[in-house]
C-alpha cells in the first residue's frame, strides 16, 4: 500500500513530528512538508521526506499561507491513503482523496483562543490579524469539510471539532490518543524533586507552580523546558533557591529526569490531551494535574492527583500527594500501566484499522 503523510513543517522537536516519524516508519510512507529546519528537528534520515521549499525565514502568518498555497496547488503522485498532520497542509484535502485527518486541535488562533493572542498584540497588529482570522476561518472551514475520516487525538478535541465545525464533521471523528514510544521511559526512584517540563508559555501557566513553590521553601522544583515567558517567570522566581531552571535539555537528559523526579506537575490552559502528563506516567512518575481539558483523560486517581488552577490549590495537591508517598500508596507500576493506551504501537494499530476500513481493493 502507498501511503503519504502530510505535515506542515520540520521545525522543532515536538510530539507531532514524533509521532509523524513513528508513523511513517511503521507504514512505510513518504511525508510531504513545507520545509525543514535540520538544526532544529528530529533526524529524518532514512525516511523520504520530500519539501515544498517554502522560506523558513518569512514572517510566519505570511509563510504559513506559503505553505497552504503550496499544498493546495502542488500536483502530488497517486497515493491508496493521504494522512493529514498539520493546519496548514489540510488545504490539499480536496485533491487527495481517500484521506484522515490526524487533529491535535482545531486551530486555536482562529477559535477559542483569538481574542488571547489578539490581547498580545498593538492595535495595527491587531487590525490585521482580525482581517487574517475572519478570511481564513472560512478557508478553514471549506477545507475541514474536505476529509473523509478526522482522528481527534482526545475526546476534549473531538467536543472542540462539534463546537466549531458542527454535527456533520463531529460523525466523521475516531478518538485516537496519541501514540508515544512507552519503552523509552525508565522508573529509578521517586527523588526529591518536582519536576515541570512544559514550555514556557503563558497557557501553560507555569506562574502558578512557580507562586506555589515560592510558599513551600522546603519543596525543590526543576523547570527543564525553554519559551518565550522564561524572561517573566525567572524574574517571579527570583530569590527562590528551591526553584531551578535548566532551560531546554537534550532528550536523554529529560527522560533522566522524568526517572528521578518525585513527581511532575502540569498546569496548562485546556490542553489538548497532555503528552508532558502521558511521558510522566510512562516513567512511573505521579502528575499533579489541573483539573481541566485532555488532563482528565489521561490522569485518574490511581496516577495523580488533581487541582483547580490557583496556587493554593496546588499546594494543597501537593501535599496530598507527600500524604500518599508517607502511606506508601503510590505505585510506580500501576502508574505505567495506565498508558499503556498510549503506545505508539497502539497508535500504529487503530490506524491500520482505519485505513483498513477507507481503503477499498
Amino acid at each position: 500500500m502507498k501511503v503519504a503523510i502530510f505535515h506542515d513543517y520540520f521545525n522543532k522537536k515536538g510530539g507531532g513530528e514524533r509521532l509523524v516519524i513513528n508513523l511513517a516508519k511503521a507504514l512505510n510512507a513518504d511525508i510531504y512538508t513545507g520545509f525543514v529546519d535540520k538544526k532544529k528537528t528530529f533526524d529524518l534520515s532514512g525516511l523520504k521526506v520530500i519539501s515544498l521549499g517554502v522560506n523558513k525565514n518569512l514572517p510566519h502568518i505570511i509563510r504559513n499561507i506559503k505553505i497552504a498555497k503550496k499544498f493546495e496547488r502542488y500536483k502530488f503522485p497517486r497515493y491508496d491513503i493521504y494522512i493529514f498532520s498539520g493546519v496548514w497542509c489540510i488545504s490539499a484535502a480536496k485533491n487527495c482523496k481517500p484521506n484522515i485527518l490526524y487533529l491535535h486541535t482545531p486551530p486555536r488562533f482562529l477559535y477559542d483562543l483569538k481574542y488571547y493572542f489578539m490581547s498580545k498584540m498593538n492595535p495595527i497588529k491587531k487590525i490585521f490579524f482580525k482581517r487574517f482570522v475572519d478570511k481564513w476561518k472560512i478557508k478553514d472551514q471549506i477545507y475541514m469539510r474536505n476529509f473523509d475520516v478526522i482522528c481527534p487525538n482526545s475526546e476534549n478535541v473531538k467536543q472542540r471539532v462539534l463546537t466549531y465545525y458542527g454535527k456533520d464533521l463531529y460523525k466523521k471523528c475516531k478518538v485516537i490518543y496519541t501514540g508515544i514510544e512507552t519503552k523509552r521511559y525508565h522508573f529509578k526512584e521517586f527523588g526529591d524533586f518536582y519536576l515541570s517540563t512544559s514550555r514556557l508559555d503563558e497557557l501553560k501557566r507555569i506562574d502558578i507552580i512557580i507562586d506555589a513553590f515560592k510558599r513551600m521553601p522546603d519543596k525543590k522544583l526543576i523547570i527543564a523546558s525553554s519559551g518565550q515567558d522564561e524572561k517573566r517567570l525567572k524574574k517571579r522566581a527570583k530569590g527562590c533557591e528551591n526553584i531551578k531552571f535548566l532551560g531546554a535539555v537534550s532528550e536523554e537528559k529529560l527522560l533522566d529526569l522524568y526517572s528521578r523526579c518525585r513527581a511532575v506537575i502540569v498546569a496548562a490552559k485546556n490542553e489538548d490531551l497532555g503528552l508532558v502528563a502521558i511521558e510522566a506516567q510512562a516513567s512511573g512518575k505521579p502528575v499533579i494535574a489541573v483539573a481541566e481539558g485532555g488532563f482528565l483523560e489521561t490522569v485518574n486517581e490511581r496516577t495523580g492527583i488533581f487541582f483547580q488552577p490557583n496556587f493554593d490549590s496546588l499546594i494543597s495537591a501537593i501535599e496530598r500527594c507527600e500524604e500518599k508517598f508517607s502511606k506508601k500508596q503510590w505505585n510506580y507500576r500501576i502508574i505505567q500501566r495506565n498508558v499503556k493506551k498510549f503506545d505508539i504501537q497502539n497508535f500504529v494499530k487503530r490506524m491500520k484499522k482505519i485505513i483498513k476500513e477507507l481503503v477499498k481493493f
